[in-house]
């Protein structure tokens, strides 16, 4: 932004502010801002000072309509450019004399064309029907929008198709699809059943009898020796 847009900005604030500070000092049936302080409005400037509030509220009107028109102009927003035309059928060979479309995707603008490999400007022939196009030939065209910044010049070459050149055929490729893998589950495990454990019985105690105690026969007396009295 330049220095003189600034100032005519900051300008055109100044005029507003001083604009309503006047008309509220001025002394109406209402008594206006002069009365909220205190009295102070044309009778402490003297009795023409009405007159002269009368003066600079016009001329500062003045200045506000003036500024307000320049601002205007000078803070509009900065017209767009236009999209490049487009041609149908496309650029390309062609085998015999064609009808070519143009076309813009911005709206309400002008095209121009020309067919002698020069660009076009505003006194070009004007697109009005479609161009009839014998090969070989090129084609430029661009387009036009009052204020607007004009497109870019869109360039179609035709040339004039070879007819002993055989028409490029695509072959379509099959699209093949890697075959589904098949679905591998894991191999069930056996089952494996704890081998039996061999029943051992425990060993048998052998039988043990009690010692047979030892026949104690009594001792037997000594015979008494007969008394030889």
């Amino acid at each position: 932004m330049e220095f003189w847009d600034v100032f005519l900005g900051v300008l055109f604030l100044v005029i507003c502010f001083l604009l309503i500070v006047i008309v509220l000092l001025q002394k109406g049936k209402g008594g206006g801002l002069g009365a909220a302080f205190g009295g102070m409005g044309s009778s402490a400037f003297g009795t023409k000072t009405g007159d002269v509030f009368t003066w600079v509220t016009i001329v500062l009107t003045g200045l506000f309509l003036l500024l307000a028109v320049g601002t205007g102009l000078v803070f509009r927003p900065s017209p767009g450019t236009v999209a490049p035309p487009e041609f149908l059928p496309r650029p390309g060979p062609l085998a015999e004399p064609t009808s070519v479309t143009i076309s813009c995707r911005t709206d309400g603008t002008v095209i121009r064309y020309t067919l002698d490999r020069q660009a076009p400007d505003k006194d070009s022939t004007l697109y009005s029907k479609p161009v009839r196009i014998e090969p070989p030939m090129t084609l430029k065209a661009r387009a036009f929008r009052g204020d607007w910044t004009p497109s870019a010049v869109r360039t179609g070459v035709y040339p004039l198709a070879d007819a002993n050149e055989p028409p490029t055929t695509r072959i379509s490729q099959p699209t093949t699809k890697p075959a589904p893998k098949p679905a591998t589950k894991p191999a069930p495990k056996p089952a494996t059943k704890p081998a039996p454990k061999p029943a051992t019985k425990p060993a048998p105690k052998p039988a043990t009898k009690p010692a047979p105690k030892p026949a104690t026969k009594p001792a037997s007396k000594p015979a008494a020796a007969p008394n030889r009295n």
